[in-house]
Parts: C-alpha cells; sequence; structure tokens
C-alpha cells in the first residue's frame, strides 16, 4: 500500500487517532503525524517514540512546522521523497482559514500528484461540516474519503454528504473522582479482536492508567509481534478491571473502617488479591 492521498472525516484529533488506528499498517514503514497540537498534548493517544510527531504552529523550534502552505509543502515533498510511510495530517480547516480554499486546494492537487509516484499514504482529517458541499466536492476529488470500517479499508464513493459507515467512540477519558479526589474506576467497552492492533491497546493502557491501576503485567505484551497473544493477555487484564471496578464500588459504599477500605483500595489499584477480596466481601 502506498502512493495514494485519502481523507478521514474526524472532528476531533481523539476522533482521527481512533479511526487511522484502524487501518492496516506495516510496521516497517515510517510514521509522520502533523498537528496543532504540541507533542506534549498528543501523550495520551500515541506511542511518540515510534511515531514522528510535529507540531503546526507559528511558534518556531524543533518540530514545528510553520502553517504557510509553501513550507508545509515543502516538507511533504521531501518527506516522500524516499522510503516508504505514511502521514496523518490534521488541521486543515485552519489552513483554509488562514490562507483560503482555492489555494489549500491547489497544494492538495499538487500534492496528490507527488504522492501518486511514491510509496507514501497521506491521510488528512477533515470535518464534515467544516466546508461548504461545493468546496467539499472538490476537496473528496482530489483527497477521496476514505470509509473506515470495523476491519477493513474502502474508499467512500457516495455523496460527500453522506456520513462515513461507523461512527468511532472518542478515546478521551473524561474522568469522575472519588470523594478523595482519586478518579473512580469504571467500565470500558470491551475491545473486540477485530481490528485490535497494538496502538489500540497502548491507548486502552493509557486509560486503565489514568484511572490510577497498575498495568504493569499488560504492558510487556506491546513487544509481542503475535496479536493474538497480545489480545489474549488484554482479556485476561480486562477481567480484572472488571473485577476490581465492581470492588472498589462495593468498598466505598459498605466498607467504614478507614484502615480496612484504604489497604483494600490499594490492593484493587494494583490489581493484586482480587479473588481473595471477592471472596471476602462477596462470599454471601
Amino acid at each position: 500500500m502506498g502512493g495514494r492521498i485519502q481523507s478521514i472525516q474526524a472532528t476531533s484529533t481523539e476522533a482521527f487517532v481512533e479511526s487511522f488506528d484502524r487501518i492496516e499498517n506495516d510496521a516497517e514503514r515510517d510514521q509522520i503525524f502533523i498537528s496543532r497540537y504540541p507533542q506534549s498534548r498528543l501523550l495520551d493517544l500515541l506511542d511518540i517514540s515510534e511515531m514522528k510527531c510535529y507540531w503546526l504552529s507559528l511558534t518556531q523550534g524543533t518540530g514545528t512546522i510553520e502553517p504557510s502552505l509553501e513550507k508545509i509543502n515543502h516538507f511533504l515533498e521531501s518527506s516522500i521523497r524516499d522510503n516508504t510511510g505514511n502521514i496523518y495530517f490534521e488541521g486543515m480547516e485552519w489552513l483554509i482559514s488562514l490562507h483560503g480554499f482555492d489555494a489549500v486546494h491547489s497544494m492538495l492537487r499538487t500534492l496528490s500528484e507527488r504522492v501518486s509516484m511514491s510509496e507514501w499514504s497521506v491521510y488528512i482529517s477533515i470535518s464534515g461540516n467544516s466546508l461548504d458541499a461545493r468546496e467539499m466536492s472538490r476537496f473528496y476529488r482530489e483527497v477521496p474519503l476514505l470509509e473506515i470500517k470495523e476491519n477493513e479499508q474502502d474508499v467512500h464513493k457516495s455523496s460527500e454528504d453522506e456520513l462515513p459507515h461507523q461512527v468511532l467512540n472518542n478515546a478521551k477519558l473524561e474522568m469522575d473522582l472519588n470523594d478523595d479526589g482519586t478518579p473512580k474506576l469504571v467500565f470500558l467497552t470491551k475491545l473486540p479482536r477485530s481490528g485490535f492492533s497494538k496502538s489500540i491497546l497502548q491507548r486502552r493502557i493509557l486509560q486503565w492508567r489514568r484511572m490510577g491501576l497498575d498495568t504493569v503485567d499488560i504492558e510487556a505484551s506491546l513487544f509481542n509481534p503475535n496479536v493474538d497473544e497480545m489480545y489474549s493477555k488484554y482479556l485476561e487484564l480486562e477481567e480484572n478491571v472488571r473485577k476490581a471496578t465492581e470492588l472498589e464500588r462495593y468498598v466505598l459504599e459498605h466498607v467504614l473502617d478507614s484502615q480496612e477500605r484504604t489497604i483494600a483500595l490499594f490492593r484493587i489499584r494494583q490489581l493484586t488479591g482480587l479473588d481473595e477480596l471477592e471472596s471476602f466481601y462477596f462470599s454471601d
């Protein structure tokens, strides 16, 4: 795969990342992410150690790209000149507000020609309601809409007014807090085997971490090239997190002794001795 430029409908960085994570990808290909946000804002969404991230910003410095069409075009063309890889680009709406649709459209037409002669794939985030119908139609002629499905990918060929087949859930997790200020454990949607990948598991681990859970047992599986084994490890920890969530709710509601509660909650967050805690609290 390579030599093509496509768009992905997304209304946020999180939705864009969630979508392109479902695209089948060769680990040997270079990965570049260009965003309106600095690298520090992307830590919860991406493994930036495996992806080169560039901040589209007026602030100049290492890892930034000035939002001028000339600078962006030069960066993209020089990037796709050699090797193979994927470029994920968000901020198109901002560029259009700065330079106008016609100028950006012209850049995309030139880029499309360059990409078609390369071994690179370029994926551009676009919000479905950011352009009028005529502009959206012109945009899609240069950058066809990629429809992200559960376990496959197709170029969307229907009307530009039609939404993608699947609306993906926002990966960002808003935290409710307990009375002591710690984040509450919550049930997360079980990840299906179809479309499961290292990147998706990484984001689930980040969600668990933000809830204060110890994920060290599964982090080693991120280096396992066997996705089936990685998914099996995920299922094991998913079950432990389910137990921990139920236990925390019970302890917070029914355990009044402060020392017992503190010890139980610590063990729950460490995901240790859960069977023993279940036997103790749920034996009846």
